[in-house]
């Protein structure tokens, strides 16, 4: 299956927290993502138009995607607020993007707790109302809370396997 990774802001554009930024972050969830799901025999595709204007990449990763034959659309963040706030999330706007998000999220969730929904409908998110794959928003945790921060920086690969495991159970 082809899946399209979405790296979620453009470089300096996104969320900042606790010394981080959410698209070197992102990026590297990104890159093991991708060797999870290249291992297990699918197709990955990383989407990253990192020098471009926040608005410019989004539209840069919306033209890539439909253009191609991606089954899948996985647009990675993280959140940022208050430094009490933690968690991940999944965004979603179809049926089978529910399916999907709810799958990532069982996994993620329990790597990465703390949020009263781990899936939301979404309709106002362009990256899925835009897009021609079943596709969902991650969020990966908050930026902004130390906890949520040390395992995105210090173990990013601890959350692309809760992923990528969604992501396997979703499709079979």
């Amino acid at each position: 299956m082809k899946i399209a990774i979405d790296i979620g802001h453009a470089h300096g554009t996104g969320a900042r927290g606790n010394g981080y930024e959410e698209h070197a972050l992102s990026s590297v969830i990104g890159g093991h993502l991708a060797a999870l799901l290249t291992e297990a025999g699918h197709k990955p595709e990383i989407i990253d138009f990192e020098s471009m204007s926040n608005k410019a990449d989004l539209n840069a990763t919306v033209d890539r995607v439909n253009c191609s034959d991606h089954e899948l659309l996985i647009s990675l963040h993280c959140d940022s607020a208050v430094s009490t706030a933690r968690g991940a999330h999944l965004c979603y706007i179809s049926s089978k993007g529910k399916a999907l998000a709810d799958c990532i999220a069982a996994p993620l969730c329990v790597l990465m707790p703390g949020r009263a929904s781990s899936t939301v409908k979404r309709s106002d998110l362009y990256i899925l109302r835009a897009t021609r794959p079943v596709a969902v928003l991650v969020e990966c945790g908050f930026i902004s809370n130390t906890a949520d921060a040390q395992v995105l920086a210090k173990q990013p690969q601890l959350i692309a396997e809760a992923i990528s495991k969604g992501i396997l159970n979703s499709i079979g």
